[in-house]
């Protein structure tokens, strides 16, 4: 894990987030899989004004460079494959992990195809190769379940059969 402080060498507001920028990146490309952000308290006691500019980009950053932020709030949520020690997050710092690449929401999704915009159809009667008895039901009010090579599989709604017709 990386670390980086933004806020303790004399820069400006504009300064210290083009190297949080910087920084980012070259983690995100050297395939870091955490960066340690120090962006300070503020001599106030409050919160000084990088600490302010660094809370207000970081939700914009998180979607374009790929990573979740933590603050010193959101201890108990860092995934403890990290093994990133809480104590040391404090409110002058936060601590950056990036996803790990083909690990988002639609990845993670397993794919369920959507059948509510399809209207019902009535289903001639299959045809059948050289005299077998043909596999349906006599009610007209079936749900495709798949499409393949050799025909498209129903199921009838009424009695439960499966079913396959040739096309």
């Amino acid at each position: 894990m990386r670390k980086v402080d933004i806020a303790h060498s004399g820069q400006t507001v504009s300064e210290a987030m083009e190297q949080l920028v910087r920084a980012i990146k070259s983690a995100r490309q050297g395939g870091e899989g955490a960066l340690l952000v120090v962006h300070g308290f503020g001599a106030s006691g409050v919160g000084g004004l990088i600490k302010n500019a660094v809370a207000v980009e970081l939700p914009g950053l998180a979607r374009l460079y790929g990573f979740r932020a933590y603050s010193d709030s959101e201890k108990a949520r860092i995934p403890r494959e990290l093994s990133f020690e809480a104590r040391g997050l404090n409110p002058g710092a936060s601590l950056l992990v990036f996803r790990k690449p083909g690990t988002g929401k639609e990845s993670e999704r397993d794919f369920r195809p959507n059948f509510r915009n399809l209207k019902k159809v009535k289903v001639p009667a299959p045809a059948t190769p050289s005299g077998q008895k043909p596999v349906t039901c006599r009610h007209p009010d079936r749900q495709l379940l798949s499409r393949g090579p050799s025909g498209n599989t129903y199921r009838c709604r009424t009695c439960g059969a499966t079913f396959l017709v040739y096309t």
